[in-house]
């Protein structure tokens, strides 16, 4: 969540340009002061494939700052990881939630505060009646032999890495970047998917969620990421504390996948 120059706070995007070419952070303001410290942008570092942390995580935060007292009034933008940091460093958003991507910042990075917010698990999701459909958990190597739905970019190197690490390459023969597209091809039995617990399926009655085997289970880190010297302004501590408040329920009640009764819902990370 970041304040602009007019006493908003918005959530948006940056211009398309290598991390690098953004405005040092040692122009940033670095003194803490808020401006309009009850207005904030929340930055919602994301890409097609992370859209579920919206209903889930960020709706649900900046519905609860602003009915706090006093108020916070939070504008919510969608963007993606790289676009994300250079938001921030240019000062046009507050607060991002996001997944760090290889190429991303590394955390002691000093322009930034990077926390780990959750760790969002991924189950294998099969047509309804698949063999793995009846099984929990499933080794990741018994899909070695699916065909596979491939989700935007970014999650699909994670899976990519998660199927080298159980010891094959999917299969990949379909595409979309957009959740509901892979669960309804799935539904209709063109391949499987790993996808992020936040994700709610509840809405194709023709796939069903199967955990996979890990201790840990597959997971993608969720962070918050302010810029460095921000996260004491009033505003943004609010931020912060809602979000992680919301993470905790989150993970004690994913949004319908396995339950703690199946010992694999993962604790807010950090915790």
């Amino acid at each position: 969540m970041a304040g602009d120059r007019a006493g908003r706070r918005q959530c948006g995007a940056a211009d398309r340009q290598p991390l690098e070419a953004a405005q040092p952070f040692a122009q940033q303001d670095q003194t803490g002061e808020a401006r309009g410290d009850r207005l904030q942008r929340l930055e919602h570092a994301d890409d097609p494939g992370f859209t579920t942390t919206m209903a889930s995580l960020l709706a649900p935060t900046a519905a609860e700052l602003r009915r706090a007292r006093p108020p916070v009034r939070v504008l919510i933008h969608e963007s993606d990881t790289q676009l994300s940091y250079q938001r921030l460093l240019a000062d046009q958003a507050d607060i991002a939630v996001l997944t760090p991507h290889p190429d991303s910042p590394t955390v002691d990075d000093p322009r930034f505060a990077q926390r780990p917010l959750l760790d969002d698990v991924l189950d294998l999701v099969v047509p309804l009646g698949h063999p793995l459909a009846g099984r929990r958990p499933v080794d990741l190597a018994e899909a070695a032999a699916e065909d596979w739905i491939i989700p935007h970019h970014d999650q699909d190197r994670l899976i990519q890495a998660l199927c080298a690490a159980a010891g094959f390459t999917p299969r990949r023969l379909h595409h979309s970047d957009e959740w509901p597209a892979v669960l309804a091809m799935i539904g209709h039995g063109l391949g499987v998917c790993l996808v992020p617990r936040l994700m709610s399926v509840a809405g194709h009655p023709r796939v069903v969620r199967v955990p996979v085997q890990g201790s840990p289970p597959p997971f993608r880190r969720v962070l918050t990421v302010v810029r460095r010297g921000t996260d004491e302004q009033p505003a943004v501590a609010a931020g912060l504390a809602a979000l992680r408040e919301r993470a905790a329920v989150l993970t004690r009640n994913p949004a319908d996948g396995p339950t703690q009764a199946d010992g694999l819902t993962r604790q807010p990370a950090g915790e």
